[in-house]
């Protein structure tokens, strides 16, 4: 399995709004939950991040996830669920 599929665009953009929303405000952007979310400087691209997982959104929804291995995309997986069960 491809490591893009397992992302879920939309739950994505909640959990970002969610750490936005909700998230301490720092240098880096918002923290909530050992996500750390940021825009680019037009914000037409958003980041969201933990230690060893960065997914970047783009225009139309299309996006890019970098991590060293599949379980670290597994717990950020595991993590957007938490923060949006829905």
């Amino acid at each position: 399995m491809e490591l893009e599929q397992k992302i879920d665009v939309k739950q994505a953009l909640r959990v970002f709004n969610r750490v936005t929303q909700e998230g301490k405000k720092t240098d880096d952007g918002w923290q909530f939950h050992g996500l750390t979310a940021s825009t680019d400087f037009d914000g037409y691209t958003v980041f969201l991040r933990t230690n060893r997982v960065e997914l970047t959104i783009f225009f139309h929804n299309k996006f890019k996830v970098d991590c060293s291995n599949a379980l670290d995309l597994d717990e950020f997986v595991e993590l957007l669920k938490k923060l949006d069960p829905d």
